[in-house]
């Protein structure tokens, strides 16, 4: 009896190891851009991985599944250099697995040296306005599915059968900060959001709008178009420090 339960402990840890996925990549280059373009772009097949153009801050939000403002600290170089990456797997991955040994190529490559910290940060919970929620919950048309998809533009997001809280992910990312859904709202839903985008989020690119821009700001127009408003606040949030890093040698 006792051998058997032996055996068995044996094959499940055999087995438990058989699954785990590669720590690293077998092969990597790490390189910087000179291009001046401000377009970055990645691709992944079964044995390999590319990113181009991007900044270290980009690549350390992949690697640790950060939202926007979950990365703090560093020097300044993290959001300005750009880095184009070429690695190669020992074996077929998937985009989660490269995406984590990401981890350990950035810690090798650049030295990079983080924790975590839970900090008292602002954010914002998006409820529900007096008038009521004016989304309109995506149905199909004669018992057949419409197509599916988002037009993300600047200072436009024209949404077709999005899920809600793919809607609060965008938020976080073009207002840079965290985003508490507060609505109760989780179907899919059909609408158009147009705003005039202020210089200080992080996707406006710095521009300031022109003097004769007309609009409303994003906080005007997600309360007039969609019935609903974001309320300024602070909450707990988990963040990664940077304690450091060095630039690569050129490889």
């Amino acid at each position: 009896m006792a051998t058997r339960r032996i055996t068995a402990i044996v094959l499940v840890t055999c087995a438990a190891f058989a699954l785990q996925p590669p720590q690293t990549f077998e092969v990597a280059t790490v390189k910087p851009n000179k291009s001046g373009s401000r377009g970055m772009g990645n691709h992944f097949d079964p044995e390999r991985a590319t990113w181009a153009n991007y900044t270290l801050n980009t690549l350390i939000g992949a690697a640790y599944h950060l939202q926007s403002g979950q990365l703090v600290g560093g020097p300044v170089w993290l959001g300005s250099d750009t880095w184009d990456i070429e690695a190669k797997t020992e074996r077929p991955t998937t985009t989660p697995q490269k995406l984590e040994m990401l981890q350990p190529l950035l810690a090798d490559r650049f030295q990079l040296r983080v924790h975590w910290e839970t900090r008292e940060l602002p954010e914002y919970n998006i409820v529900i306005s007096k008038g009521g929620s004016k989304l309109r919950e995506y149905q199909k048309i004669d018992g057949e599915p419409r197509p599916i998809g988002t037009h993300i533009g600047h200072g436009l997001i024209d949404a077709h059968g999005i899920e809600f809280g793919e809607f609060v992910g965008f938020l976080r990312s073009e207002l840079g900060r965290p985003v508490v859904n507060s609505t109760g709202l989780t179907a899919h839903y059909d609408f158009k959001l147009q705003w005039v985008p202020d210089e200080s989020q992080p996707n406006s690119g710095g521009e300031v709008p022109s003097p004769d821009a007309i609009g409303p700001s994003i906080f005007a127009a997600i309360q007039e178009q969609l019935g609903l408003k974001l309320e300024a606040m602070k909450g707990p949030v988990k963040v990664l420090v940077v304690d450091s890093a060095v630039k690569p040698s050129a490889n």
